[in-house]
């Protein structure tokens, strides 16, 4: 199996696949940020990386059988300005929508965020098929719906979401010593966009966001109690989208949240995936 991942990331979608025990030939990914690659190089250094998505021509890959993608998403979250398609990141869609269709592949997957309609479905028109909604917080505890445009059948599921405390399950699974980051008591020297969670009122986690130069997130701060409050490292970010433990190690907080932050739930992904026929 010849696989296509474009805006591959960190390449989560690779690590979904390999969850799974799916083998596959040849995995190009098409990326430009060179933490991403390098990240992708250190735990799959098989990957074929071949460059910008504007670069890349269906004659010079062999048969793909796999096509996946996240198209930059900013021109479309409503946490931006909702440029929609007048945002150049997001005209980025139609270069997936060129090579899907010279690159025909037998399988096919789309990620974006929550928009509006007439965006969901100039994006359904195109591709030909409508989004299913799903949100990590039935698989991590992770706040975080997305659409997913496919041809894969995905099955439907029944899960409650997981309730997060420092107490649960999920997290007595790993290292909890990580978890916290830093210990802050003085809250007017916080940033402005901080946001405080108190954790014993909190069911699911934040949706974690691209950090960009921040030196912090308010997805990345929880309240524990009275004035201290605590910072989830970036090894608790790994364990809300399902990245094996320590996957961004060796880089600093800021560039494994901003790697992680504007990753796929990996859980989500091998839900889709499980699906595709092997033969």
């Amino acid at each position: 199996m010849n696989v296509l991942s474009l805006f591959d990331g960190m390449s989560c979608g690779q690590i979904a696949l390999n969850k799974l025990g799916i083998k596959y030939n040849n995995y190009f990914a098409s990326e430009i940020d060179k933490y991403a690659i390098q990240v992708t190089q250190n735990n799959y250094p098989n990957t074929k990386q071949i460059g910008s998505v504007t670069d890349v021509k269906a004659e010079d890959l062999p048969n793909i059988d796999l096509f996946i993608g996240g198209s930059p998403c900013q021109g479309f979250s409503t946490s931006g300005k909702m440029l929609n398609f007048d945002d150049d990141r997001s005209k980025l869609f139609f270069e997936f929508v060129r090579l899907l269709k010279e690159t025909k592949p037998k399988y096919f997957l789309l990620e974006n965020v929550s928009m509006k309609k007439e965006w969901l479905d100039i994006i359904s028109n195109e591709l030909g098929v409508e989004p299913i909604k799903i949100n990590s917080k039935y698989f991590t505890g992770q706040n975080r719906p997305r659409y997913y445009w496919t041809n894969i059948t995905i099955d439907p599921f029944k899960r409650k979401e997981i309730n997060l405390s420092f107490d649960n399950e999920l997290f007595n699974k790993v290292d909890i010593v990580p978890f916290v980051q830093k210990k802050i008591k003085m809250f007017d020297k916080l940033p402005l966009f901080f946001n405080p969670y108190n954790l014993s009122d909190l069911k699911n986690s934040p949706t974690l966001q691209s950090q960009g130069n921040r030196q912090t997130n308010s997805s990345s701060i929880f309240h524990k109690k009275g004035d201290e409050y605590y910072m989830a490292n970036s090894r608790y970010w790994e364990i809300l989208q399902g990245v094996p433990k320590n996957y961004t190690y060796g880089y600093s907080e800021n560039i494994r949240k901003n790697l992680l932050g504007n990753g796929w739930t990996v859980d989500v992904i091998a839900h889709i995936f499980k699906n595709i026929p092997l033969k």
